[in-house]
């Protein structure tokens, strides 16, 4: 194991003491932090926002009571809403969702014609000791569009505020009115720090795989440094186990220069010890390192692995989110989208951590990188087992 952990502390001296890795791996990643803060940071400064809501009512004591609670806070000079209020009719529930497919309005709200009577039986049912299910007001909402899902927020808050107050005067004990959402399209205000910090993270190390690992494992294997290792009386598997060792020393210097930048500097509130940045972050390593040795797996020369990492750099770090919310992706890229496994890796850590919420549920993000890793490791495993180092 000493030998192991002394090959590895060399190997991670070689490679910081080439000044190409040293720029391209450490340096690069920390400047390109700092220049798309500089340019993106005030598109995304905090500013007074008034969202556009769609109000569809049938009308009644209780629908009424709900209007005025819109009316109040659609109003003045910091009002929350610009409202739109229609009579209560399916031809004007179809007009008010085309406008928010249409991106004119931001939410369409709509209290169901059978609210009121289903209030006032819900009142009757409770004084005769029986809970029965409370009445549903819909709303519907984008579903990857930031306006339209903040919105949604702030409606959703005003109800639990409006009928813990109404119900506790009254009181009666209830649970909060249920809001029925409707998803009929898809697209928080948000620190744009906080956005891209997670985002710089899988940047360095998807750096580390494609050229720190795949151009680097390539180019030992055809000078036959490997092969020369083998008359050292050192095993092929302690030499990668040491090369991997190195590796991680490498990624974590990569995240902390990252981390503090992002931190200290820009002032990010995400925290780096949280177990879901952890997790997500130890995911991104394994994922990306792997697709580094399946890259050298693949690669007969240092020209061919260097030019299928620079084939899938771009495509994979634009596509994958890193930087700018993925919206409405044309169809013909839209399929290196889906599978791109760094996708799934910046959905997740910024959906766990409360960034932007995912297009995708919890455990796709999970599954689809874990997927491609033991893909990766089992083509290298395979393909390294034929070779003759």
């Amino acid at each position: 194991m000493k030998r192991v952990l002394r090959l590895s502390n060399y190997l991670f001296k070689s490679l910081v003491r080439d000044g190409s890795n040293l720029f391209w791996l450490l340096a690069f990643p920390c400047i390109l932090l700092v220049i798309m803060m500089l340019i993106f940071s005030p598109l995304y400064e905090p500013k007074n926002i008034t969202f556009n809501l769609t109000l569809i009512s049938y009308g009644g004591t209780f629908s009424g009571i709900i209007e005025r609670v819109f009316n109040e806070v659609s109003s003045g000079e910091n009002r929350i809403f610009q409202l739109e209020k229609f009579p209560g009719s399916g031809e004007n529930l179809e007009k008010g969702l085309e406008r928010l497919k249409d991106k004119k309005t931001d939410l369409v709200l709509e209290i169901p014609e059978d609210f009121d009577a289903r209030m006032l039986n819900w009142f009757m049912m409770k004084n005769m000791g029986i809970t029965p299910s409370a009445p549903t007001i819909n709303v519907y909402s984008l579903k990857h569009q930031a306006a339209s899902q903040s919105a949604y927020v702030i409606v959703k808050n005003i109800f639990q505020k409006l009928e813990l107050e109404f119900l506790k005067g009254m009181g009666y004990q209830m649970e909060i009115i249920p809001v029925k959402t409707e998803i009929v399209g898809t697209e928080d205000t948000f620190s744009y720090i906080d956005f891209i910090y997670p985002g710089m993270v899988i940047f360095t190390v998807f750096m580390t795989g494609l050229f720190g690992i795949g151009v680097d494992m390539t180019w030992l294997k055809e000078k036959g440094i490997m092969r020369r290792i083998n008359v050292t009386g050192l095993a092929n598997s302690e030499f990668i186990i040491s090369y991997i060792i190195s590796r991680f020393y490498l990624i974590i210097l990569q995240i902390a220069l990252i981390t503090i930048i992002a931190k200290f500097i820009f002032k990010t509130n995400v925290n780096p010890f949280a177990p879901a940045f952890i997790l997500y972050t130890l995911l991104t390593i394994l994922c990306l390192s792997s697709l580094g040795f399946f890259i050298a797996a693949i690669s007969k020369t240092t020209n061919s692995a260097n030019a299928i990492s620079q084939v899938l750099n771009f495509p994979l770090q634009f596509l994958g989110g890193l930087y700018f919310p993925l919206i409405n992706v044309p169809w013909v890229i839209r399929w290196i989208v889906i599978i791109n496994p760094i996708t799934y890796l910046t959905s997740g850590i910024r959906d766990s951590l409360g960034i932007m919420k995912s297009p995708y549920p919890d455990i796709v993000t999970l599954l689809v990188p874990v997927f491609w890793t033991v893909f990766f490791l089992f083509f290298t495993v395979k393909r390294f087992g034929k070779e003759e180092f």
